[in-house]
């Protein structure tokens, strides 16, 4: 039997059957209207009811604004009523909590209308930026108890999620309750995984998560404490769309000895280990969030203040490079965070840096003082004869400029070397200002010589 087809409006993710539930993981606001917008253009031209449910990041009037924008005729399908806009406090919550009687309350009284009937079939949209922790569990239940007739109806529903909201254990609750999983950020998308309709008759998630595997159920309750190494890729393999995956965990063990090795292999390694492309973007999402959370915290910081948060951010991230990579850190007059930008990458054991584009790139980003990090693929951080050269030309070169280097750090095995701390930024400065005051004295001295009544002119 031919399976009838809807276009979502979203390249990535194509025309889908009636039936499907799918998850949007968004990095910005714009990523949410990127989603919503496309999206629902393609359900009101094909003639379905639109239903979306917005949150304070994106109230009803700005989502309004931004369907007109791009909707010719949205005022027409707003006045006919073809489309609904509620905000999430009318329909998720009773007196700021979440109230899973409440939204199926909303969903039934607007299923039973003559008018919603008339249309092809339903098309409908969440934004979760306002789920808390605390109501969290009793969500991710009511969404495992939607999927049932989600997929008996003609229903397409999307449900967006803030990455900045979901650690791991909530990406594996929304993935599980979803038969498609996506990922917008910065307008980029990733496909996570696609599931069959099989695969997505899970029993619903109960107090006791009797459909969790015991590995899955130990996590949940206690996280990773007391797990061996070949526990975590089991459990992580266990969480994989395609059941064949569980038979790589000996293989995956040798081939990378432990998590570490695991997530710090590249896609290609991944490959010739047997793990399909899902997976493989399984492993980079579990290695990126911790990073994007770091980068997110020390932004956060009202100002610089340690090599040990750069260290503690940078650290997850460069530990297992094979090539050295340079850093540039950019701040702000008040020594804030303003962005973070990897601008050369070397090889095992030397990186060729160009001072200029350093200083090109701090004066396209109105940068007012640097730190540079860099990593040494040997696990000794200790600073080779290059390395302080290069420290020293650029704190020249950054006073010069006016452009202030606050420190060069150098991260190895879980320790790293940090010029500042070693008062080695603050000699170099004293090395610039006695140059530049012995330059002053000589300058003068040969103004004054040249002068026609000074003593030497006279003699001459």
């Amino acid at each position: 039997m031919v399976v009838k087809k809807r276009e979502t409006g979203i390249d990535i993710i194509g025309a889908l059957p009636w039936g499907s539930h799918v998850s949007v993981f968004y990095g910005t606001r714009q990523d949410l209207l990127n989603t919503l917008v496309p999206y629902f253009k393609a359900g009101l031209e094909n003639n379905e009811f639109c239903f979306l449910v917005t949150s304070d990041l994106l109230n009803i009037e700005e989502a309004k604004e931004a369907l007109a924008k791009e909707i010719p005729n949205f005022p027409h399908y707003l006045k006919t009523g073809q489309i609904e806009i509620y905000s999430h406090h009318e329909v998720y919550l009773t007196d700021g909590a979440f109230d899973m009687q409440k939204i199926l309350n909303v969903v039934s009284v607007t299923l039973a209308k003559d008018l919603v009937r008339s249309y092809d079939g339903i098309r409908t949209m969440g934004d979760m930026f306002w789920l808390s922790k605390e109501d969290w569990k009793t969500f991710v239940r009511y969404e495992a108890e939607l999927n049932k007739p989600i997929s008996q109806s003609q229903i397409i529903s999307l449900c967006a999620y803030p990455l900045d909201s979901c650690g791991a254990s909530e990406f594996i609750d929304v993935m599980r309750n979803h038969q498609y999983a996506y990922i917008i950020q910065e307008g980029a998308w990733v496909a996570l995984s696609q599931k069959t309709s099989r695969e997505m008759r899970l029993p619903p998630v109960s107090e006791k998560s009797a459909a969790l595997t015991p590995l899955q159920q130990r996590f949940a309750s206690s996280g990773l404490k007391g797990f061996s190494d070949p526990e975590i890729v089991e459990l992580f393999l266990s969480l994989c769309p395609y059941r064949r995956h569980r038979q790589l965990l000996p293989q995956l063990i040798k081939t990378f000895n432990n998590v570490r090795g695991l997530l710090s292999a590249s896609p290609e390694e991944l490959a010739r280990a047997g793990l399909d492309p899902h997976c493989i973007v399984y492993i980079s999402l579990l290695r990126e969030i911790p990073v994007k959370v770091l980068k997110d915290k020390i932004k956060e910081q009202p100002y610089y203040d340690s090599p040990q948060n750069i260290f503690d951010y940078l650290y997850y991230s460069m530990r297992d490079l094979k090539k050295e990579v340079l850093k540039v850190i950019h701040l702000n007059n008040r020594n804030q965070i303003i962005d973070v930008i990897d601008l050369f990458e070397g090889i095992s054991d030397r990186i060729i840096i160009n001072s200029r584009e350093v200083i090109e790139n701090a004066i396209e980003n109105k940068t007012k003082a640097l730190i540079f990090v860099h990593n040494h693929p040997s696990g000794d951080p200790a600073p080779s004869p290059a390395d302080i050269q290069l420290t020293r030309d650029l704190v020249f070169i950054g006073n010069i400029l006016q452009i202030r280097v606050l420190d060069h750090i150098i991260i190895g095995n879980n320790r790293y070397f940090s010029f500042a701390s070693e008062g080695l930024i603050k000699e170099y400065e004293l090395d610039f200002l006695n140059l530049k005051l012995r330059g002053t004295a000589a300058a003068r001295r040969r103004l004054y010589r040249a002068r026609p009544d000074s003593p030497s002119s006279r003699s001459r």
